[in-house]
């Protein structure tokens, strides 16, 4: 599970310290695993064990002929806490409980706290970045940027070990292809419906500019690789300059799997390249009423399980 460092021009626990908060969200992430998957698996033999005394019970149930109570003690059903969810669902359950606490970090500190769009929680592509994505991979989501005295916003950036992917996403519905060419604008069709959307490129642009600008890529060794993606349909690659890599649906599983194949931890030079990146964003982020910092909230969870 990937950490969102930075979630547009929200406040970010990173923006203060990368180096300290991502090996303790990896702690944290670590320990809930174990606190979350023990609870299960204790519930689990605690209902086995009440199921064997209830059949060694009903086994025997003529010696309530002779004896008012049985050798065998049963255990009240009301005192379990039973966990009927199966494996897979615990671990989406547990993966969902991250990607909330994510985005709380990712949109405030002990003393200050951004508001996110309701949007974000159902955003899909967010949701694979932070369930499917390794969490040796950092996660910039439509950050604010400042370049001289302007604003802009970019799309996403993934950093690796070794790489900074600037990804460029295209709203498209399931089946659709998109055309591209140098126009101002690209051509989308379906089952003969047409529609125009806006030439990515540009969006590329942006970012190559800015990343160009605030990071030597030579000193750091970080490799850049400029994407336009999306998952659902089927993109026309002529007439597209060769520095540019698609990610459509043909293609998308081999891209995940071999983010997923990352074998490298996190990495001095990845994080540099996080810290440089992170002092150009824009935070727009007032006061929390209470003083009080959710970085214990897993911790206390874990305490309360116990």
């Amino acid at each position: 599970m990937a950490h969102l460092i930075k979630l547009e021009d929200c406040v970010s626990r990173y923006e203060q310290d990368v180096f300290r908060y991502t090996g303790q969200y990896t702690r944290l992430k670590r320990d809930r695993w174990h606190r979350v998957k023990t609870n299960w698996e204790n519930a689990q033999e605690t209902v086995d064990l009440q199921h064997e005394a209830e059949d060694q019970s009903d086994e025997k149930k003529w010696w309530k002929r002779k004896r008012r109570e049985t050798d065998i003690k049963v255990i009240d059903e009301g005192s379990i806490n039973r966990d009927d969810r199966t494996f897979s669902e615990l671990k989406e359950d547990y993966r969902e409980e991250l990607f909330q606490f994510q985005l709380k970090w990712a949109s405030s500190t002990i003393r200050e706290t951004s508001r996110i769009s309701a949007s974000l929680d159902r955003d899909k592509f967010l949701r694979f970045l932070l369930k499917e994505v390794p969490d040796n991979y950092l996660v910039l989501y439509k950050p604010i940027i400042q370049v001289k005295k302007a604003q802009t916003q970019l799309d996403v950036l993934l950093l690796g070990p070794d790489s900074i992917q600037a990804i460029v996403m295209l709203e498209t519905s399931n089946g659709e292809v998109v055309h591209a060419s140098q126009d101002r604008f690209w051509k989308c069709d379906k089952d003969g419906d047409e529609r125009k959307m806006i030439n990515p490129i540009s969006a590329v642009q942006r970012m190559n500019y800015f990343i160009e600008s605030v990071i030597d890529t030579e000193s750091t060794e970080m490799n850049l690789n400029y994407v336009i993606l999306t998952q659902n349909s089927y993109v026309n690659r002529t007439n597209l300059p060769s520095y540019i890599q698609v990610i459509d649906q043909t293609n998308f599983d081999h891209w995940k799997n071999r983010l997923k194949r990352q074998p490298s931890p996190l990495k001095f030079k990845q994080l540099k390249a996080a810290k440089v990146i992170l002092e150009q964003c824009v935070t727009t982020a007032f006061s929390r009423l209470e003083w009080e910092s959710d970085e214990k909230q897993l911790d206390l969870k874990n305490s309360n399980d116990g």
